[in-house]
Protein backbone atom coordinates (compact mmCIF):
# COMPACT_ATOMS: atom_id res chain seq x y z
CA UNK A 1 0.00 0.00 0.00
CA UNK A 2 1.57 3.44 -1.22
CA UNK A 3 1.33 6.25 1.82
CA UNK A 4 -0.11 9.51 0.54
CA UNK A 5 2.50 12.47 0.04
CA UNK A 6 -0.56 14.91 0.76
CA UNK A 7 1.04 16.67 4.08
CA UNK A 8 0.17 20.14 5.88
CA UNK A 9 2.60 22.66 7.37
CA UNK A 10 2.78 24.63 11.21
CA UNK A 11 2.01 28.13 11.00
CA UNK A 12 3.20 30.08 13.23
CA UNK A 13 0.66 32.11 15.75
CA UNK A 14 1.32 35.24 14.05
CA UNK A 15 3.33 34.28 10.69
CA UNK A 16 5.34 36.85 8.80
CA UNK A 17 5.34 35.50 5.31
CA UNK A 18 2.68 36.86 2.60
CA UNK A 19 1.43 36.02 -0.56
CA UNK A 20 1.29 38.62 -2.97
CA UNK A 21 -0.86 38.34 -5.82
CA UNK A 22 -0.36 40.71 -9.29
CA UNK A 23 -2.17 40.91 -12.29
CA UNK A 24 -1.80 42.73 -15.59
CA UNK A 25 -3.83 43.11 -18.28
CA UNK A 26 -3.55 44.78 -21.32
CA UNK A 27 -6.35 47.32 -22.37
CA UNK A 28 -4.53 48.49 -25.87
CA UNK A 29 -1.93 47.95 -28.07
CA UNK A 30 0.54 50.15 -26.54
CA UNK A 31 -0.19 47.97 -22.93
CA UNK A 32 -0.28 44.81 -25.00
CA UNK A 33 3.48 45.40 -26.50
CA UNK A 34 4.85 46.46 -23.29
CA UNK A 35 3.51 43.85 -20.90
CA UNK A 36 4.99 41.46 -23.54
CA UNK A 37 8.41 43.17 -23.76
CA UNK A 38 8.97 43.79 -19.68
CA UNK A 39 7.34 40.21 -18.68
CA UNK A 40 10.07 38.38 -18.22
CA UNK A 41 11.95 41.34 -16.86
CA UNK A 42 9.47 41.76 -13.80
CA UNK A 43 8.98 37.71 -13.13
CA UNK A 44 13.44 37.95 -13.08
CA UNK A 45 13.37 41.02 -10.94
CA UNK A 46 10.68 39.64 -8.51
CA UNK A 47 12.67 36.59 -8.18
CA UNK A 48 15.48 38.24 -7.45
CA UNK A 49 14.37 40.56 -5.01
CA UNK A 50 15.55 40.59 -1.55
CA UNK A 51 13.13 38.45 0.77
CA UNK A 52 11.28 36.98 -2.19
CA UNK A 53 10.79 33.28 -1.35
CA UNK A 54 9.01 32.06 -4.76
CA UNK A 55 7.61 33.16 -7.99
CA UNK A 56 4.84 31.80 -9.95
CA UNK A 57 3.77 33.18 -13.20
CA UNK A 58 0.60 32.72 -15.41
CA UNK A 59 -0.60 33.68 -18.60
CA UNK A 60 -4.39 33.88 -18.39
CA UNK A 61 -5.00 34.59 -22.12
CA UNK A 62 -3.12 37.26 -25.03
CA UNK A 63 -3.43 40.14 -22.98
CA UNK A 64 -3.70 39.36 -19.40
CA UNK A 65 -1.01 38.02 -16.72
CA UNK A 66 -0.78 36.80 -13.42
CA UNK A 67 1.67 36.65 -10.96
CA UNK A 68 1.96 35.00 -7.23
CA UNK A 69 4.87 36.15 -5.09
CA UNK A 70 5.49 34.62 -1.60
CA UNK A 71 7.56 36.82 0.33
CA UNK A 72 9.18 36.40 4.21
CA UNK A 73 7.91 39.42 5.40
CA UNK A 74 5.26 42.03 3.90
CA UNK A 75 8.50 44.80 4.65
CA UNK A 76 10.48 42.85 2.01
CA UNK A 77 7.16 43.51 -0.91
CA UNK A 78 7.59 46.79 0.17
CA UNK A 79 11.12 47.24 -0.21
CA UNK A 80 10.41 45.91 -4.00
CA UNK A 81 7.96 48.52 -4.27
CA UNK A 82 10.58 51.07 -3.93
CA UNK A 83 12.89 49.54 -6.67
CA UNK A 84 13.46 50.23 -10.19
CA UNK A 85 11.78 47.24 -11.55
CA UNK A 86 8.52 48.28 -9.86
CA UNK A 87 9.11 52.40 -10.28
CA UNK A 88 9.58 51.31 -14.29
CA UNK A 89 5.83 49.88 -14.23
CA UNK A 90 4.08 52.86 -12.52
CA UNK A 91 6.11 54.99 -15.08
CA UNK A 92 4.76 53.22 -18.16
CA UNK A 93 1.51 53.41 -16.19
CA UNK A 94 1.63 57.20 -15.47
CA UNK A 95 2.41 57.94 -19.54
CA UNK A 96 -0.05 55.53 -20.50
CA UNK A 97 -3.06 55.67 -17.85
CA UNK A 98 -5.70 53.71 -19.93
CA UNK A 99 -2.91 51.23 -21.56
CA UNK A 100 -3.00 48.58 -18.60
CA UNK A 101 -5.56 47.35 -15.79
CA UNK A 102 -3.30 46.64 -13.06
CA UNK A 103 -4.57 44.92 -9.51
CA UNK A 104 -3.20 43.23 -6.17
CA UNK A 105 -3.58 41.77 -3.23
CA UNK A 106 -1.82 40.89 -0.24
CA UNK A 107 -2.54 38.52 2.22
CA UNK A 108 -1.15 36.52 5.36
CA UNK A 109 -1.92 32.67 5.83
CA UNK A 110 -4.63 32.04 8.59
CA UNK A 111 -4.25 28.61 8.24
CA UNK A 112 -2.32 26.14 6.62
CA UNK A 113 -2.76 24.63 2.50
CA UNK A 114 -2.32 21.34 1.27
CA UNK A 115 0.70 20.37 -0.17
CA UNK A 116 2.00 17.13 -1.86
CA UNK A 117 5.58 15.82 -2.87
CA UNK A 118 8.17 18.77 -2.64
CA UNK A 119 6.95 22.51 -0.91
CA UNK A 120 6.15 25.13 -2.53
CA UNK A 121 4.68 28.58 -1.90
CA UNK A 122 4.17 28.82 2.02
CA UNK A 123 5.77 25.47 2.70
CA UNK A 124 9.00 26.45 1.43
CA UNK A 125 8.99 29.71 4.23
CA UNK A 126 7.40 27.32 7.34
CA UNK A 127 7.82 23.67 6.09
CA UNK A 128 9.89 22.08 8.22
Amino acid sequence: MQKSSLYHIQLPEQPNAVAFVNGMIARDRSGFFWLWRNLNSIRQSTVKAPGCIQVKAGICGSKEIIMVSYWESERFLMDFFRGAAHRQMMQFSSRHPHSLCLYNETYRPSKSGKYSHEPQGMALVYGS
